[in-house]
């Protein structure tokens, strides 16, 4: 029997396994031709392209050069685990991956974009690995292969029902109001200019009305904002359970309150206006230990009898609006000086 020193046995490597000899063969393989894989990942994108603003998104050096480098991230990873750490946050290849992220165009189909660039370039690795292994070896990573798209295809679903959804709440967060959950201007407004786009290509009536607490200020002067900001809700509250599903309520600023109405004229709108007016004035409202009324006025406008621009329309309904506030004032002064 042969005597094996210590350093003579430390010095020798370990025999090569089947899976070792397989792994070095594929890192071989993608050092190897990684300009090629990159080449059939542009041809297969190049393939898709079907218009001028396709192709005006196609990926451009920066991400090229990534591509190559991520592919080299990958070859090192199949004989050295520790290079996987650096696609983790932080480390270069994944770096190399935001490119990829970062030159997708802006809108929807964005992720659907990026998923299938993504598996354009999977699939020319795929592919070289296949050309150059032993049957047996291709046949597993075949398998391999497929398991690994119907996964992406899983992901690239759930990201994307994610996104849309992300997406729709921070719309939902930019166009309402955080205090009522009303509709806020920068929502309302573009509508108001939309239903007057339609009734002028239409002729599709519709109708505003506006509304205004009379006595605001006093009770955030009396009882503290923390009221008032309580009183605006209860009018929105009001607000949602006088109008249709159709209508577009907006908390306009400050205490200030819209409804557009489509398919609604001057009467139809002054008719919800009184109802809510009726249900706010009627209000006891309650304040610690004490109770307060609550009053509101409102105007409406309606498209076209008082004209057939957002401006027009809004200025007829701030007038009566203004109007019903000074009968209102008269009516009280009259019946202070008949108590006298």
């Amino acid at each position: 029997m042969t005597n094996v020193s210590p350093q003579e046995s430390l010095s020798k490597s370990p025999p090569a396994t089947p899976q070792s000899v397989v792994l070095a063969k594929a890192k071989r393989i993608l050092e190897q031709h990684k300009l090629e894989i990159a080449k059939d990942w542009l041809t297969r994108l190049v393939d898709e392209l079907d218009d001028l603003e396709a192709l005006e998104q196609f990926p451009t050096q920066e991400s090229i050069r990534a591509s190559l480098g991520l592919i080299e991230g990958l070859a090192q990873s199949l004989v050295d685990e520790e290079a996987l750490k650096q696609f983790e946050e932080g480390g270069v290849y994944f770096q190399q991956a935001e490119a990829f992220g970062l030159m997708q165009p802006e809108g929807a189909d964005a992720i659907v974009s990026l998923a299938r660039s993504l598996g354009a370039l999977e699939d020319a690795v795929w592919e070289r690995l296949a050309a150059n292994l032993r049957q047996q070896d291709a046949d597993i990573l075949r398998m391999a292969r497929l398991i690994r798209q119907a996964l992406h295809r899983v992901m690239a679903a759930a990201t994307l029902a994610y996104h849309q959804q992300s997406k729709a709440e921070l719309s939902r967060m930019a166009h309402t109001d955080p205090l009522t959950g009303l509709y806020n201007r920068r929502y309302w407004e573009p509508e108001l200019a939309r239903h007057v786009e339609i009734y002028k290509r239409y002729r599709r009536p519709f109708a505003i009305l506006m509304i205004d607490f009379d006595n605001l200020k006093s009770i955030n002067d009396t009882f503290g904002h923390a009221a008032g900001d309580t009183a605006l809700a209860h009018l929105a509250a009001i607000m949602r359970s006088n109008i249709r599903e159709v209508d577009i309520p907006c908390r306009y600023g400050g205490d200030e309150f819209l409804i557009l109405m489509p398919e609604a004229d001057g009467s139809a709108i002054s008719l919800v206006g009184q109802r809510i007016s009726q249900a706010v004035n009627n209000t006891r409202f309650r304040v610690g230990q004490t109770f307060t009324s609550l009053q509101v006025s409102f105007g409406v406008a309606a498209c076209p009898d008082d004209g057939i621009d957002p401006d027009t329309l809004l200025k007829a309904a701030d007038t009566r609006l203004y109007e019903a506030k000074q009968q209102k004032a008269r009516r009280l002064g009259a019946s202070a000086q008949a108590g006298v």
